[in-house]
């Protein structure tokens, strides 16, 4: 079949969507031995949330079995070789690696490469970063997801998180098992307290659809989500739970500014489909500038200012020190926390309309800081 310069090979959007490239196990090309590998397969059951709802809920477990939500909790170092075996036990499924990019076949995106109907295990490789240079390294915070079907599986939970980090370079050294640091020349942060926050929202409704609903063109309202549920997920990243669950946070600690630990990082990662506005409070309710961004989407803040290399903003005279925190759908910060003093704080999520911006729900967890 040959086509012209204004022919298209599909009728439709909905026929592209519906023809997809599927495959029973496609080849892993330029396989390398890998240093961080995991499995991971698809279940799909009822769980029970922490307001007592229950919803249906499609996500990824490793092979240790744990059906929990999110996701497991995947964690690779720059320039270590990752790899991920997808085995969709109802197919088909993807995984995308959500903003780190490699080449198509490894990418996830069914529609530049193929939909996985047997198994598949992706490759890839964190760029290593260098002191001062805005454009190298791959450290931060990203998430994986189901890339079929996109807006309904990642609303059913087939996501999880994803932590890439530095390297340790000899002028920047950390104490061992103590701190990191969140890139490469970045600023040290205290590794038992460091805290993964995801927002995110249910629409009832979309939960009872089965996993190809809206795929053959019919309209089951997949752009209409009214969530009536509200969620924080997320907690110490040391010391999450393992069984069956879901993960939710419940409370944090911080270490206090000027103490004799490292700060405490809040890696935020926005799975609602709302916008989403993140304040800081003291126990009057009055805000307080105790988030310190460190960078977005895993590009570290840095001053640009001057000519050579570019300094972390945090070892500026002008740290990007904030009381409040907006963010969209699949947007990411890092950030460290500076309580002033010892005491009680709050965090108070709120997520909003689309169109009119108004509060349709919140969520508030307590900081202890010490």
């Amino acid at each position: 079949m040959t086509t012209s310069a204004h022919e298209h090979f599909y009728d439709s959007q909905v026929d592209f969507s519906s023809n997809q490239n599927q495959e029973e196990n496609p080849v892993t090309e330029y396989w390398e031995e890998p240093d961080v590998s995991i499995e991971l397969d698809v279940f799909r059951r009822d769980l029970r949330f922490d307001d007592g709802a229950e919803h249906e809920i499609m996500s990824f477990n490793d092979d240790a079995g744990d059906r929990a939500f999110p996701g497991p909790l995947i964690r690779v170092k720059e320039g270590q070789i990752f790899h991920g075996t997808t085995h969709p036990s109802k197919g088909p499924h993807t995984t995308h690696w959500h903003g780190l990019e490699p080449d198509p076949r490894n990418d996830g995106v069914g529609h530049t490469s193929f939909e996985i109907e047997g198994q598949y295990t992706y490759q890839w490789q964190p760029e290593v970063g260098w002191p001062g240079d805005p454009n190298l390294g791959g450290a931060g915070t990203y998430f994986y997801h189901c890339h079929v079907n996109t807006t309904l599986h990642v609303q059913l939970g087939m996501f999880g998180p994803l932590i890439v980090d530095p390297v340790v370079h000899p002028v920047f050294p950390v104490t061992e098992g103590v701190t990191r640091r969140v890139f490469i020349d970045g600023p040290e942060y205290d590794i038992d307290t460091e805290t993964l926050i995801a927002p995110y929202s249910v629409d009832p409704r979309w939960h009872d659809y089965n996993h190809a609903e809206g795929l053959s063109g019919e309209d089951v309202g997949l752009n209409n989500f009214q969530p009536t549920h509200f969620y924080l997920l997320g907690g110490e990243l040391a010391h999450r739970p393992g069984g069956e669950h879901v993960w939710s946070l419940q409370n944090m600690r911080a270490n206090v500014a000027g103490g004799d630990r490292a700060p405490t990082l809040l890696r935020l990662l926005n799975c609602s489909y709302s916008p989403n506005t993140m304040r800081f409070t003291d126990s009057t309710g009055k805000p307080v500038k105790m988030a310190e961004l460190i960078s977005h989407d895993g590009r570290a803040f840095r001053e640009t200012s001057r000519y050579g290399p570019c300094r972390p903003c945090h070892f500026t005279d002008y740290p990007m020190m904030t009381s409040i925190v907006t963010s969209g759908a699949a947007e990411r910060y890092d950030m460290l926390l500076h309580p002033p003093e010892a005491g009680t704080y709050y965090l108070t999520m709120d997520y909003c309309d689309w169109i009119d911006k108004t509060v349709i729900g919140t969520r508030t967890v307590e900081i202890t800081a010490s």
